[in-house]
This record gives C-alpha cells, structure tokens and sequence, in this order.
C-alpha cells in the first residue's frame, strides 16, 4: 500500500531586500512578511514580536490584528520592518503557534541577500523584490466565498389585514 504524501500549503511570504530609508538617509535591510490567504474585509496586519540579540533575529507571530483605520480593504495581512545594524551574517528564526520555526541563514553582501536553504512548507523566501511582486498572484490562496443568504421578506401585519 503506497503513503500518499500529504503536500501543505505555505502560509507566509517573506522578502528580505536592501532599501534606503529616506525619512533617516540611511540604508537598511527591509523583512515584508505577508500572508498568502487574501482577506475581503480587512487588509490585517500580522502582530509580530521581534528580537535581535548579536547575530540572530527572531519573529514569534502572534495572530492578526484588525487595522487602526475602519475602512474596508482587501487584500493579505502584513508586518515590514527595517533594521540598520544587521551584521552581514545571521540567522533569522521565524516561529508560529504549535510550536513550529524555521531557522535560516541569511547573508547581506553589497548589492544582494542570500539565504541558506531549507525545508519548511509553511514558508516561502524571496531576495527580489521582483520576483515577490510577480509571483504573489500565484502564491495566493483566494479568499472563501461565502453563500448569498437572502432572506424571506416578511409580510408586515398590516398587509396581511387587507
């Protein structure tokens, strides 16, 4: 009898790119990390709690968060941050509930990220911000339609007397 292996699906998108920030004038590392379910109501943001200690950065994700603003959005939850002082060399922990993490090296040279590789479904890396644009529609999972529900009007007791 064969094993049917099970694929999962991968739930966060990560980029890791260099960028400039204009408001400081100085150069940094930005980390986008963004579902991929889409949500129709609310553009959610992801509640992260991050932690540099030397050469290490560690996310622990916290749930979702409704954003400050009452609007109505649509589209994936998101957290970016961008850090300054990163060495050139360390490893970035991810972890999520049920006790689930991936470990990565990351390397910051000049121009480009690299990123060791690694095995965990739940996580896609991208150092190019091309390439992340390009290939968020295949990544995505489509949000859940939900049945039209209509109800049955109510005949008010008035109309009924006539």
């Amino acid at each position: 009898m064969a094993v049917k292996k099970m694929t999962s699906v991968v739930e966060y998108r990560l980029l890791v790119h260099h960028t400039y920030d204009q408001t400081v004038k100085r150069a940094g590392i930005l980390f986008l990390l963004e579902t991929t379910k889409q949500f129709t109501n609310f553009a959610y943001t992801i509640d992260v709690q991050d932690r540099v200690e030397k050469n290490s950065l560690l996310w622990s994700l916290h749930g979702l968060r409704t954003p400050s603003m009452n609007m109505p959005s649509t589209g994936t939850a998101q957290f970016q941050k961008v850090y300054f002082d990163l060495g050139r060399k360390i490893t970035f922990t991810l972890e999520k509930k049920g006790n689930l993490k991936v470990s990565i090296e990351i390397k910051f040279h000049k121009d480009s990220v690299t990123v060791s590789t690694f095995q965990k479904d739940f996580l896609k890396i991208y150092v190019d911000e091309q390439e992340f644009e390009q290939r968020r529609l295949q990544d995505s999972i489509p949000p859940e339609l939900k049945p039209d529900v209509h109800r049955k009007q109510t005949i008010s007791q008035q109309q009924k007397k006539k």
